[in-house]
């Protein structure tokens, strides 16, 4: 149960500012979810067209990059690129961390009319960004080349040099230049805590057609290959974030990031880790699960590459659900600081609608088209030696592979929904250990194990079902929990009203 400390009941003396974040207080569930939604939806589902375009680009590759003599070049950078995603995606997880901390946070606060709480602790995310990006940035030569180098065989043969060369340039200067992600995705998620959801929107979509403009001038223009693809990603990261820091100093939000005279506040620090950490470990534990499942992977020939296609076609399935929980969780924090619990519960309800709605939409695309999804990561480059049959035949091979994981992983699409609704309502209540117990759970307690035994009995054809399995056991055993930690909580809120330790501003 959360605790009564100083920070409940301190409140603002001076009469309630009019601040744009009095809308989730005040304006109808139905408009107000879909004002705050679907500018997060929209710029997902762009950032996640970048994904496919920027594999397009490099699949496409045919020119012979200076010093490597292969000529499965578009297949061998595809694959560079995939073998490091799992690093990218944990430098993400540590921005998504911060941000989502400081966004439930934020608003709870604003809720509880408490806009100093609120104020430091958006200046202390700033912080906590900015020592985050220093350490990733001091890793990155240490860790790059032996990260490839344990998923590659490394010897004398080109394209295995190419790989992990190729890899390890990528890694090493995304996590160099990973201030860009980190900022963005913080003051992005500080943005719609105060209920505004343009900004943020308009930096991905200025991000993500950076990016796409530069791959094509890099990546084709200049012939740059997975050089030129990481720099267009970098690029696009640091435009969008350069917007969302504009946008706190260009016009006054309803918090400042200012830290002229701040002085950090260790509360406040871990306020925001403790809210954070769910976000964090369920973003991380994708990263943590597709390193091990490309261990278990990596002893059949397509098995990294299906993978890796299934990632980047699902963010058109996930990532609406992902923008509708980036627009809900603050009207749910918002709501129950102001002890609002029917207005919880009517969000709470039309975003499991939703959710459902886009994810049976998907369930129904994977499994009635996985052929074509899957042909878009067809090779287009001949391998040494290798004739237009037999790589022909090989395409065929891989779609027919891809096709299969996409029918059996799509099982769990239904049950995330609910999954994933449920953790970021227990996230917006003050539950991280609830949520972050049942993030581990669908995310790797369940996972992992369930992987390593299908692949034991089915070889690779039964490790794709390890995702259902996982999804409807960890609903299973964590609902329960979930409707108690609700219930307590709000108990708890509305006697904190009743005692006077927190101001009815409504």
């Amino acid at each position: 149960m959360s605790e009564i400390t100083e920070e409940n009941v301190e409140q603002n003396q001076n009469p309630k500012p009019n601040l744009q974040s009095d809308k989730m207080r005040n304006t109808s569930i139905g408009k107000l979810l879909l004002t705050m939604s679907l500018p997060a939806i929209i710029s997902m589902l762009v950032q996640s067209m970048y994904n496919i375009v920027d594999s397009l680009f490099l699949t496409g590759i045919t020119y012979q990059p200076v010093g490597y003599a292969g000529t499965a070049i578009g297949q061998d950078s595809f694959n560079a690129v995939s073998i490091v995603m799992p690093m990218t995606m944990i430098v993400v997880a540590i921005g998504i961390g911060i941000g989502v901390g400081a966004n439930a946070y934020i608003a709870r606060k604003l809720g509880e009319s408490n806009r100093k709480h609120a104020d430091k602790a958006a200046k202390t995310a700033i912080v906590m960004a900015i020592v985050s990006w220093i350490v990733i940035a001091a890793l990155a030569f240490v860790i790059s080349k032996p990260f490839m180098k344990a998923f590659v065989n490394e010897g004398n043969a080109s394209d295995q040099q190419y790989v992990i060369e190729q890899g390890a340039l990528y890694l090493e200067i995304y996590m160099l230049g990973s201030i860009g992600v980190i900022m963005d995705i913080t003051c992005a998620r500080m943005l719609q805590a105060t209920g505004n959801m343009k900004i943020p929107m308009i930096t991905q979509l200025v991000g993500a057609v950076t990016n796409i403009v530069l791959d094509a001038a890099f990546i084709v223009g200049c012939k740059w290959g997975v050089l030129g693809a990481i720099l267009a990603t970098v690029i696009g990261q640091w435009a969008a974030a350069t917007i969302d820091i504009v946008a706190f100093f260009a016009k006054k939000q309803d918090v400042s990031i200012s830290l002229k005279g701040f002085r950090p506040q260790t509360k406040y620090f871990l306020r925001i880790f403790k809210i954070g950490l769910p976000a964090f470990v369920m973003n991380a534990m994708n990263s943590v699960v597709t390193i091990i499942l490309n261990v278990i992977l990596s002893s059949y020939p397509n098995g990294i590459t299906v993978l890796s296609a299934y990632f980047k076609v699902q963010s058109f399935v996930f990532m609406p659900v992902f923008g509708l929980m980036q627009g809900a969780m603050p009207i749910l924090s918002y709501n129950y600081g102001a002890n609002e619990k029917k207005r919880f519960n009517d969000t709470f309800k039309l975003g499991l609608y939703i959710a459902l709605g886009v994810m049976v939409v998907g369930t129904l695309l994977f499994q009635l088209l996985p052929n074509q999804l899957m042909s878009i990561f067809e090779s287009h480059a001949l391998a040494n030696g290798q004739t237009q049959q037999e790589l022909d035949e090989a395409n065929r091979i891989l779609v027919e592979e891809g096709a299969y994981a996409f029918r059996a992983i799509s099982i769990a699409f239904v049950p995330a929904a609910f999954s994933i609704l449920i953790i970021n309502m227990l996230q917006s209540i003050n539950c991280p250990v609830s949520s972050l117990l049942m993030s581990l759970s669908r995310q790797l307690i369940f996972l992992i194990p369930s992987a390593i035994l299908f692949n034991y009995l089915w070889q690779q054809q039964g490790i794709w079902f390890c995702y259902p399995f996982a999804e409807v056991l960890s609903l299973l055993v964590y609902m329960p929990f979930a409707v108690h930690d609700y219930r307590k909580q709000f108990r708890y809120k509305a006697k904190q009203y009743a005692d006077g330790t927190v101001r009815n501003a409504s």
